[in-house]
């Protein structure tokens, strides 16, 4: 997966062939072929263990004990974590658009963990009295739609992951400024 990575991040999704990533592994070419089908195999395999990483690490955010960080922090899980990948490499358009329809399907099924787990953290939140928002599906629907916009966002005028960790931060606090109990307010 690493030497994969590597690959279609520097010389994009056409230019990586299985050749090229059997050497880059330090391993036979036909090993790969017992593992994959195919290039687009190990694509889908690439797309698998980065959202997989996303939900892990979006997962382990949740324990953060302040509620504007913990929910940055899952922001940051997914979209920072995606700056980063497109950011590194000058591919990432090629990378995005050849997406093969397994490899969407990879996508599309780690948004979905992904918005429920923010979803959760939500409702966990907005029920232990960290947020004073209603946890009802429409509500939270709206928090997390906006959330999901701000990750999206905090792209804009971003020219390094930390960067882009300092925008999100913002903006999350911005967005969540009046939903904290009053008391909790200036110490988040």
């Amino acid at each position: 997966m690493r030497a994969a990575t590597v690959l279609f991040r520097r010389y994009g999704f056409r230019k990586t062939s299985v050749d090229l990533i059997a050497r880059e592994a330090e391993v036979a070419k036909p090993t790969l072929y017992a593992h994959f089908a195919d290039k687009e195999a190990i694509f889908v395999a690439v797309c698998q263990h980065v959202m997989d990483g996303i939900l892990a690490a979006a997962a382990a955010a949740s324990a953060q004990p302040r509620v504007v960080d913990r929910i940055a922090a899952i922001l940051a899980a997914k979209f920072t974590t995606i700056f980063e990948i497109v950011h590194a490499s000058a591919h990432a358009r090629e990378l995005l658009e050849s997406q093969a329809a397994q490899a969407r399907d990879v996508v599309a099924r780690a948004d979905a963990a992904y918005t429920k787990l923010l979803s959760d953290a939500l409702r966990a939140a907005a029920r232990a009295g960290e947020l004073t928002l209603e946890p009802t599906p429409a509500q939270l629907g709206k928090l997390s739609q906006l959330l999901m916009q701000a990750g999206h966002g905090a792209a804009y005028g971003a020219t390094t992951a930390a960067e882009h960790r300092a925008h999100l931060d913002a903006l999350v606090a911005a967005l969540l400024a009046s939903l904290l109990p009053t008391g909790k307010r200036a110490s988040r």
